[in-house]
């Protein structure tokens, strides 16, 4: 382990063990759930009482009302550094982060002395030249815990994987393949090779498949049509295929996704899954999509139940995903099949109202990533919050062959999506290929003219 990041590691857990309850506050998406779990897990085991709440942001009037004298935040809390200093002076305080600090914190706040920060990319103390790759926050709190009880809490690798599967980062590299070599050696998770649909039967896999997405997906004729034509059985179960039809089915999509002009890497369909033996759900990719669904449906209760191994979660879990997928297949049919409804081509950037609700950052990946690859997608939703404060919800999402280059030129979603956010009174931030924003309703085309006018600057070198 990093001697500085270690250190910030001891830090934090020596004022874990201070105290005999905790509040924990965490993102409500997989690697904040996730995150949850494990923290959680782990101070109950230490005989620390906590309560948990899953929020969607950090809002000035929340933090205010923590009055807890230990505060574990988790997934989010670094672009709130200054309202946390402010109104959390007194307490006990450890942001667990992966976040990019926003351009308006460029300097971190004088915290408290019991304030740390466990963030590779916002503060020097928590190792960020040392890391190799990109760290979620599930992985993170897997280094407090373990930290926390350095004998004991392997058996969480499981979850601390399933988050960074969550945020799509690099496994097989720096913290998170430490990781995940310690669990394949205690026998947490096991590893193969070969196509990454999940489990159950072909047929339901196909139609259901959103990522890696194929043509397929939600058509059942086509689906039925295909099977035949390469000869699989509709009901056999992907798990009992043989190598050599494994192989063909393979073979067989990616030859269909060229032909509808769709970016579908072999790496994206095929290579490397992650059997989760000790969670109720075996299969990795399973299991970090209903994890992920609980939260954006708002029952991340559900979700941190199924992580803490509450076997009476695990249906509701599972019908809660089902339910995340048919949206999602229902709203990518409408925007194929749309017509002056569907996707708008800008300069620089896609963008289109969604017309869903709880999908809107899963939609935007899925378009960005196999679909609309050569622009970023600004996806714009404004179903989700009514009334005097409402809000029109955004995500941004690129692929990461338009991410900044060493020449200096390239997209960063999370500066773009901030500066064009505070132009129109809004807030917003993330990850360089990934990032989300809260702007007032009736502003979308001045912000949309804007992100436009700034993704243009940045990929000419000049912003």
């Amino acid at each position: 382990m990093m001697s500085s990041l270690q250190s910030t590691l001891e830090k934090a857990v020596e004022i874990i063990k201070k105290h005999d309850y905790a509040r924990v506050v965490s993102h409500y998406d997989a690697d904040g759930i996730t995150s949850t779990a494990i923290i959680c897990t782990a101070l109950l085991r230490t005989g620390i009482q906590f309560h948990s709440s899953i929020v969607s942001n950090l809002d000035r009037t929340f933090i205010q009302d923590l009055n807890e004298d230990l505060i574990i935040i988790c997934d989010m809390g670094t672009a709130q550094t200054d309202l946390i200093a402010e109104y959390l002076k007194d307490e006990d305080v450890i942001i667990i982060d992966h976040h990019v600090a926003p351009l308006a914190l460029a300097s971190t706040p004088d915290n408290a002395a019991s304030h740390i920060i466990i963030n590779p990319h916002r503060s020097p103390d928590a190792g960020a030249k040392e890391i190799e790759g990109e760290v979620c926050a599930a992985g993170l709190s897997y280094l407090v815990v373990r930290c926390l009880a350095p004998e004991g809490n392997i058996d969480l690798a499981g979850l601390a994987i399933a988050g960074t599967l969550g945020d799509k980062l690099e496994i097989e590299s720096g913290i998170n393949k430490m990781i995940l070599d310690e669990a394949i050696k205690e026998g947490v998770i096991t590893i193969k090779e070969g196509l990454k649909l999940g489990d159950g039967k072909i047929r339901e896999l196909l139609l259901s498949s959103t990522d890696p997405y194929t043509p397929l997906v939600g058509k059942a004729e086509w689906v039925d049509a295909f099977l035949d034509k390469v000869g699989i059985d509709q009901d056999k179960l992907l798990n009992n295929l043989e190598v050599e039809e494994e192989k063909r089915l393979a073979t067989a999509l990616l030859s269909q996704a060229r032909e509808f002009d769709l970016e579908l890497p072999e790496s994206a369909l095929l290579g490397t899954t992650y059997n989760m033996n000790l969670e109720l759900v075996r299969n990795g990719q399973d299991f970090m999509r209903m994890i992920d669904a609980c939260g954006r449906f708002g029952k991340s209760g559900i979700g941190v139940g199924l992580c803490m191994h509450e076997a009476k979660m695990k249906e509701e879990a599972r019908s809660l995903y089902l339910q995340f997928q048919n949206k999602l297949v229902s709203e990518l049919n409408r925007i194929e099949g749309a017509e002056g409804e569907g996707i708008k081509e800008l300069a620089h950037s896609f963008y289109f109202y969604v017309q869903e609700t709880g999908i809107t950052g899963v939609l935007a990946g899925i378009l960005a990533e196999y679909i609309h690859t050569k622009k970023p997608l600004i996806v714009l939703n404004k179903k989700d919050r009514e009334g005097e404060r409402a809000v029109t919800k955004i995500s941004a999402r690129c692929n990461k062959k338009l991410l900044v280059s060493s020449e200096g030129n390239g997209v960063d979603l999370a500066k773009a999506v901030e500066k064009a956010a505070n132009e129109v009174q809004g807030f917003g931030g993330g990850h360089p290929v990934a990032a989300g924003a809260s702007i007032p309703k009736g502003s979308e085309e001045k912000f949309i003219t804007s992100i436009d006018r700034i993704i243009g600057e940045q990929r000419q070198g000049l912003s």
